[in-house]
């Protein structure tokens, strides 16, 4: 038991030595650690701020270019639906051509 108390206490006093030698430059390490946390952690703030900013400007660039294709898209569709019904009103049938001839060779052959 003594043996255990002996080497408690020089364990205790070499503990103290360790504080005494290199308590002071370990307080230092341990501010300069608190403060390099402290930097990360205003950093990773700042990012993630910075990521939300820029998802907020993607979504609407894409809004607007989803808006302006289905404005193109909507004007091609009308142009070519009136583009569709004009030829439709030039074209002729052909039952009506059909028709159209042999009225002709009726005519002509009167």
């Amino acid at each position: 038991m003594d043996n255990f108390n002996d080497i408690s206490s020089s364990t205790n006093k070499l503990d103290e030595i360790k504080k005494i030698i290199f308590g002071e430059e370990i307080r230092t390490y341990n501010g300069e650690i608190e403060n390099l946390r402290k930097t990360i952690e205003s950093y990773r703030t700042e990012i993630s701020v910075k990521i939300d900013e820029v998802k907020i400007e993607l979504l609407k660039s894409i809004e607007s270019v989803e808006s302006r294709l289905l404005d193109k898209v909507l004007s091609a569709q009308n142009v070519l639906r009136q583009d569709l019904e004009q030829h439709r009103r030039n074209a002729v049938n052909k039952n009506t051509l059909g028709n159209i001839f042999e009225d002709i060779s009726k005519t002509l052959a009167q």
